[in-house]
C-alpha cells in the first residue's frame, strides 16, 4: 500500500529542494572578485600554426598550491603524454613521457606558459573577469608598440609587438567558462619584411573546488622526482613508501 504524505509536506520538500538547488548554483558561480587565473580546472587546446606543435593539456591547481597537469603535447619529433605533478613549486614529479631523458623540468614548461598566455589573454580581453561573462560575447584587442611578455618563473616568453587577439567566452553551465582566442604576433627580425605567426587556444574554465587528484598518502612508486629549487639537473625514480605527504613537508621544511 502507497503511502499518501499530506499536501502541506509535498509543498515544504520542495520549497527545500528549490533552497538547496538554488544554494548549490550560488556556491557555483564565480564572484566579481573572482580572476580569470582563479579557475580550479583549466582545459586547454594549443594549436601553433603552421608549425606542427599541438598541445592539449588539463590542469588543476590545489589550495596547498600544487598544480597537476595531464599533458598531451604533439611535435614534429615526437609525442609526449603522461602527467604532472608541481608540489610547492619546489619539486617535479613525472609519469608516463616513455622515452624522456631523465632532465624533466622542460616538461612543466611549456603548459605553465601556455596557461599563462590563456590568462593573460583572457585578462586583456575581459578586464572584468570570468563574473562579466554570460551570454556569448565576442572579443577584440591589439597593441602596436608594446610586446606581450610572460614570465612563470621556470619559462619565460615574449610575442613581439603588434600583436592582436580575437575571440569569444561564452558560460556554459554555473561556474564554467568556455573560450576561444586567436593570437597573432610579429615574427619578423629587424630589416625584414613584416611577418606574423600565430597561437590558437580555446578550453574550458572551472571555477568549482574539487578534490585534487591525489590524496597526501598517494604512494609516489612509479613517478620520477626532480627537486626544481635545488638546481637538479636529473630526476631519479620515487622509492617505495613515499608518499604525497612526504614530499610536501621536505618541501615547506627548505
Amino acid at each position: 500500500m502507497k503511502r499518501q504524505f499530506p499536501a502541506t509536506f509535498i509543498t515544504l520538500v520542495a520549497v527545500v529542494a528549490l533552497m538547496i538547488a538554488g544554494l548549490q548554483n550560488a556556491s557555483a558561480e564565480v564572484t566579481h572578485q573572482t580572476l580569470w587565473r582563479d579557475a580550479v580546472v583549466t582545459e586547454l587546446d594549443v594549436d601553433f600554426g603552421g608549425t606542427g606543435f599541438h598541445g592539449r593539456w588539463t590542469l588543476q591547481r590545489c589550495p596547498c598550491k600544487d598544480l597537476w597537469a595531464k599533458v598531451e603535447q604533439v611535435a614534429p619529433d615526437g609525442v609526449l603524454s603522461g602527467e604532472l605533478l608541481m608540489v610547492d613549486g619546489q619539486v617535479l614529479l613525472s609519469r608516463g613521457f616513455e622515452g624522456q631523458g631523465e632532465d624533466i623540468e622542460p616538461l612543466i614548461q611549456a603548459p605553465t606558459l601556455m596557461l599563462q598566455l590563456a590568462y593573460s589573454l583572457l585578462n586583456r580581453s575581459q578586464p572584468e573577469g570570468p563574473s562579466a561573462v554570460a551570454e556569448k560575447q565576442t572579443w577584440d584587442v591589439s597593441e602596436k608598440a608594446i610586446d606581450f611578455k610572460l614570465d612563470t618563473g621556470l619559462a619565460t616568453g615574449i610575442f613581439p609587438a603588434p600583436w592582436r587577439v580575437k575571440g569569444s567566452g561564452w558560460k556554459t553551465a554555473a561556474g564554467h567558462r568556455r573560450f576561444e582566442l586567436f593570437f597573432e604576433f610579429s615574427s619578423s627580425m629587424p630589416g625584414e619584411p613584416q611577418q606574423t605567426s600565430a597561437i590558437t587556444l580555446s578550453g574550458d574554465l572551472d571555477f568549482h573546488p574539487r578534490d585534487f587528484p591525489y590524496t597526501e598518502s598517494t604512494d609516489l612508486e612509479g613517478w620520477r622526482i626532480q627537486w626544481i629549487s635545488l638546481n637538479e639537473r636529473e630526476s631519479k625514480a620515487v622509492e617505495s613508501g613515499v608518499t604525497l605527504k612526504q614530499v610536501r613537508k621536505k618541501a615547506n621544511d627548505l
